[in-house]
This record gives C-alpha cells, structure tokens and sequence, in this order.
C-alpha cells in the first residue's frame, strides 16, 4: 500500500530587509520612545550598517511614518476575519451584522469576544504599535488624533451605532446607545491598561474580560422577563 508522503505546514518567508528593519525600529519604539532610538541603533538591531538603511529608507521620521501607515489598519483584517467588516473593509452596522447578533450563541459571542481580547492583549504588534503612540501622543497632535480614533473613537462609535440597531430590533433593552457603549468598553479598558506588560496575569484578565461581557449582556439584554416587568 502506497502511502502519501507527510504533510508539513508551510514555513513563513522570511523577512525582507525593509521587513526587519520595520519590526526592530517597532521594538525599539515601543520600549524607549522615538526620540530616544538614533538610526544607528535601528540598525545595530537589524544587523546591517547604518549606511544600508537608506537604501530603504529617507530617515528615522520615513521609518516612523511606515510604521504607523503599515501597521496601524490591522485592526481591519482582524474583524474582517470575524466578519464583522462590509465589502470594503470597513466595521459597518447593517442588516447582515445585526442579524449575525441576533441570532448568535452565547458560545459564538464569547468565540469573537475573546480572539478581539486576543488580538489587543497578546498580538505582538499590536502591542508594540500601542505602546509606541501611547509614548509618542504627547508630542505629536497626527499621533494623538490616531492613538484615540484607533484605541477609542473607532470602537465606541461602532458599539453606539451596533447597540441602537440591536435595541431597533428589539435585542436590547433601549437606552442612550453611546452611554450603553461606554459601559460596555470603560470595564475594558481598564482591563487592557491594569493588566498591560504583565503576561501572568493574562488568564486573570481574560476572565475577567469574560465576566463583564457576561454580566454587560445579562444587564441589558432584552429577556421576555425584563418585558414583562416594563410593563
């Protein structure tokens, strides 16, 4: 009998220079904040003589501004990949998504919710990515705009306009969707904050993380018990 030969997973292609180049000046950035890191050390890190960085790049501000041009829309094709982006990428709230709500389990709710926690709790880059606008906030007013639409604004007004459809469709109890929204992601983000740079205390943070969505949608959720007593 002929057997198939085994099948091994595919190995990542390795980084190109530009690649390595991006990564190093991202760790670097994260721990010691842009003004602190020279292109020397960028390229200490990346192996290479600081005169071959230029092959790939203007300067340390051209390094910087890919960084944050290349990978601060990853947020995309994690929800994409959750289908909860339209056709062009974009977090929508139309009749698919709030149907897909809708008629979700507990078990596929707490499925998305905790590869999102996944995605900003131990996704390396976006970690790093975080941690380097958090740094840079402060001196740059773009950056400041882009580490609050990203971190904040982008998620609240996707959860205000996601909680008026559902309460629309008689899925919530109805309510101020945008307050609704900002209990629903304060508990969370102080989670993401108390619990950021401590790895052992992930599984604590999950739980909790679990907990609130729990607690959140048993509170607001609309049962034929909360309708009986409303009326």
């Amino acid at each position: 009998m002929n057997e198939s030969p085994a099948q091994y997973p595919e190995k990542a292609a390795p980084l190109t220079t530009r690649e390595k180049i991006l990564a190093e000046a991202l760790d670097l950035f994260s721990v010691r904040g842009y003004d602190a890191v020279s292109v020397r050390d960028i390229a200490g890190a990346v192996g290479i003589k600081e005169s071959s960085l230029y092959n790939h790049f203007k300067n340390k501000q051209d390094i910087f501004d890919s960084i944050v041009r290349e990978y601060s829309g990853r947020w995309e094709e994690i929800f994409s990949s959750l289908s909860l982006t339209g056709a062009d990428r974009q977090i929508v709230v139309d009749e698919r998504t709030v149907a897909m709500y809708k008629n979700m389990t507990n078990a596929q709710f707490a499925a998305i919710a905790g590869a999102i926690f996944d995605y900003y709790m131990t996704d390396a880059l976006n970690v790093k990515l975080r941690r380097m606008l958090t740094i840079e906030q402060y001196g740059n007013e773009d950056i400041r705009a882009l580490f609050r639409r990203i971190s904040f604004d982008d998620s609240i007004d996707f959860q205000s306009r996601l909680f008026a459809a559902l309460m629309d469709a008689g899925c919530f109890v109805r309510a101020d969707p945008y307050i609704l929204a900002l209990e629903f992601f304060s508990p969370i983000f102080l989670i993401f904050y108390k619990y950021d740079n401590d790895p052992e205390s992930l599984a604590r943070a999950k739980a909790l993380f679990s907990r609130h969505i729990g607690s959140f949608t048993a509170t607001y959720g609309k049962t034929p018990e909360k309708e009986e007593g409303a009326q």
